[in-house]
């Protein structure tokens, strides 16, 4: 099968033509990219795969303000071990001249205004501490943004990101099959430094201790894999993320999340609706959704039965009284906050008052009340910028004229349109949340940057989408150059 016309990116390695004339506009060639080598991709394999198993260490430990919600101590993980080793990888190659920095670095301005709001929310902490675990588990965070924005430059480490993405969902999905499997219920098992979570009525958490957790985090991933599909043609290549989008859907399920039927729903909505609007939505969409209907009917009934039927134990009612409580503690410091960890702090003598005194407490329910109450408005406001640059850049990759990085690029702005939904009803403050949503960041940003400097990036938007619907396949698959011939 042909490479389509409308892949630029192919025709950019092959022709030292238009090589020139790229580099008249000011883009960059694809043969000028460096690839991240094997030992660099295991690193960061393990680094991805390990983020929701939770293979870590909590030091200087806070049981009481994590017991609230709170993060309650600097962590050391795997995930850690290869951040360091990939950036003193990097740092070295640079130093040493064997891998110049091709583009200009991608800071992500509104990601290190938000980390300064947030370290400087400490001033009005009641407990300084809390803010620096705060920070530390951001840092985290966008040390795998800033990593995958700059260092993933090639098609190929595109398609890498999509395996590792798939390998994590397919792990978790195979842990909660597992725990159905011996039959676990409203407990916790240890399996070597694995602990598998199962609460009341079998809502399955995986190796994340929450099924909430469990179900945010693989919807959050669920749709960019899923959007592979539609792109990726070597069959093992295709026939795995097949594997692992299903296994990964019945895995969401499992866990009775509602938010992450949402998310999932959302996402997938969007998504359909633009392959449809260009003619790219592939003939077999159909036959699989029936497939994952058929799939979905065990898990859909228990999730009627369960949360609907008979009740969610009172969950919608206390986010409601939370809300309440968040809305009267965000008056007393609009605009600069209460400090970065310290919501359960701040808002304990509201929460004492007779109206409130009787119902359950915990940190706020929704990442934005939560962010205005710890980091005020102007920490509301970088925190939506932060947002704001993924789907930015989700938006910008789908006008691509590059048809695999365009559908990719739509799956990632429509999985975090969805995420974005359910943030508004649940904390999303643990290392496991905060990290795969900072490492979608970092792929969607290196999306980005790779559909606007390999191809002429001054092109008009609404002819590239045209050229790129005249150029599909007959069968609406299309490929990632150079990474699945």
């Amino acid at each position: 099968m042909d490479t389509p016309s409308a892949n630029l990116s192919a025709k950019l390695s092959e022709s030292a033509n238009v090589d020139a004339h790229c580099r008249s506009v000011g883009a960059v060639p694809q043969r000028a990219a460096v690839e991240l080598s094997l030992v660099e991709r295991l690193a960061l394999l393990v680094g991805i795969v390990e983020i929701p198993l939770q293979i870590d260490k909590y030091f200087m430990y806070h049981q009481d303000d994590a017991s609230l919600g709170a993060v309650g101590g600097f962590n050391l993980s795997f995930t850690t071990l290869a951040l360091i080793y990939l950036y003193a990888r990097w740092f070295a190659d640079m130093a040493l001249h064997r891998r110049r920095t091709i583009l200009p670095p991608l800071f992500g301005i509104p990601m290190v205004f938000y980390l300064g709001t947030v370290l400087l929310s400490s001033l009005s902490a009641s407990v300084t501490m809390l803010t620096y675990f705060d920070f530390a588990n951001l840092m985290h965070g966008y040390l795998l943004f800033f990593y995958i924005a700059n260092r993933v430059q090639t098609h190929k480490d595109v398609l890498f990101m999509l395996l590792a993405l798939a390998t994590t969902l397919l792990v978790q999905a195979m842990l909660i099959f597992f725990a159905s499997i011996i039959g676990m219920d409203d407990e916790q098992r240890a399996f070597g430094p694995l602990l598998l979570t199962v609460d009341k009525g079998r809502r399955h958490g995986g190796s994340m201790h929450s099924p909430v957790l469990a179900g945010s985090t693989m919807a959050l991933i669920w749709l960019p894999v899923a959007s592979a599909l539609t792109f990726v043609r070597q069959r093992w290549c295709w026939s795995y993320l097949v594997v692992a989008t299903g296994a990964g859907m019945l895995a969401i399920l499992l866990t009775q999340t509602r938010g992450a039927l949402l998310t999932s729903a959302i996402g997938s909505v969007i998504l359909g609706a633009g392959l449809l609007a260009r003619g790219w939505l592939p003939k077999w969409t159909l036959p699989m959704a029936m497939l994952l209907g058929v799939m979905s009917i065990y898990p859909m009934f228990l999730i009627y039965k369960k949360r609907i039927e008979h009740g969610d134990g009172d969950s919608a009612i206390a986010r409601k009284h939370l809300s309440l409580i968040a809305l009267e503690t965000i008056a007393e410091r609009p605009i600069l906050g209460h400090g970065s960890g310290n919501c359960h702090i701040a808002a304990q003598d509201i929460a004492n008052q007779g109206e409130y005194r009787s119902e359950w407490y915990f940190t706020i329910h929704s990442k934005y009340l939560l962010v205005w109450i710890e980091t005020g408005l102007i920490g509301l406001i970088a925190f939506l910028g932060v947002l704001g640059t993924g789907f930015y850049h989700g938006l910008a990759c789908w006008r691509s004229r590059d048809p695999a990085l365009s559908v990719l690029g739509l799956a990632l702005f429509a999985a975090l349109a969805g995420h974005s939904v359910h943030m508004m009803v649940d904390v999303f403050n643990s290392r496991t949340q905060v990290q795969m949503l900072w490492c979608m960041l970092g792929l969607a940003a290196a999306v980005y940057k790779l559909s606007r400097h390999g191809t002429n990036s001054s092109a008009n938007p609404k002819t590239v989408s045209r050229r790129a619907t005249r150029s599909r396949f007959a069968t609406n698959r299309f490929e990632i150059a150079g990474g699945v011939a």
